[in-house]
């Protein structure tokens, strides 16, 4: 598929529609970015407007992160019981928050993500994020992230075939090959074909869903966000997770 990056659409409000079918990815979206991952707690007026439009439409979390951090997050919002559907590690996981998640890895890509693991360099002020059937090294703490970004490089020309390497915010994520967000998304909306996608994503793996949504999204008949700058295939653009809940609240209040 020929990848469609380019700016969106600068001006003029993003639409919403009649029956949507929301996938709205956690960091950057629903939560700020911060240094800490583990304090990636969600927008303040997220929780209650998720509690809404889980009354009226279906939502999905579609995240980078291991379904399980994420439960954390919505355990400590109160939200547990709204028993979203979710899929995890960038499609690698689909499941329930609340209600666990089945791994969709295989395992020569289980086996491939342990070898690279033992092969990471060791380097000053880098950190792993394990995730079980993936994993992430920030270099955003290194004291020199040149230095850094380049030994990383290094690393991921050995890449094994099943697994690919993503690069991010100050980030390389390892995950098996073939299983995307724009995959788990493209599963699910044809689950249900009476509702448009509204997916609202912020990082270079939601650009997996938006090439997947993008010609349903040309002729209107789904909705593509990118959350923040950055070229994109995006249809529409927002500035942050401030504006995220403000284009939301509309569905509850224009309902």
């Amino acid at each position: 598929m020929q990848k469609r990056s380019s700016e969106p659409k600068a001006s003029g409000r993003v639409p919403t529609v009649d029956a949507p079918l929301f996938f709205l990815d956690y960091d950057g979206t629903l939560a700020p970015i911060v240094d800490d991952p583990a304090a990636a707690h969600p927008h303040p007026a997220i929780p209650a407007l998720l509690r809404d439009l889980a009354a009226r439409h279906p939502v999905w979390i579609v995240t980078g992160r291991d379904l399980a951090d994420v439960e954390t997050f919505f355990e400590q919002a109160g939200l547990l019981d709204l028993r979203l559907p979710a899929i995890g590690l960038h499609g690698t996981q689909e499941g329930v928050l609340g209600n666990g998640a089945e791994s969709l890895a295989s395992e020569e890509a289980t086996q491939a993500l342990a070898e690279r693991r033992g092969a990471l360099p060791p380097l000053e002020g880098v950190e792993v994020e394990d995730k079980g059937h993936a994993f992430a090294v920030h270099y955003r703490a290194a004291p020199d992230e040149g230095v850094a970004l380049g030994a990383l490089r290094d690393w991921t020309e050995e890449m094994p075939e099943a697994l690919e390497a993503i690069w991010g915010k100050k980030v390389v994520e390892l995950r098996p090959r073939g299983l995307t967000k724009g995959t788990a998304v493209r599963r699910v909306a044809d689950r249900h074909p009476e509702r448009t996608p509204v997916y609202l994503g912020d990082d270079t793996t939601d650009e997996d869903a938006f090439e997947a949504l993008a010609d349903e999204a040309e002729a209107g008949h789904a909705v593509t966000v990118r959350v923040g700058g950055g070229a994109t295939a995006a249809r529409y653009r927002l500035g942050g997770p401030a504006d995220v809940a403000r284009y939301l609240r509309r569905y509850v209040e224009e309902a």
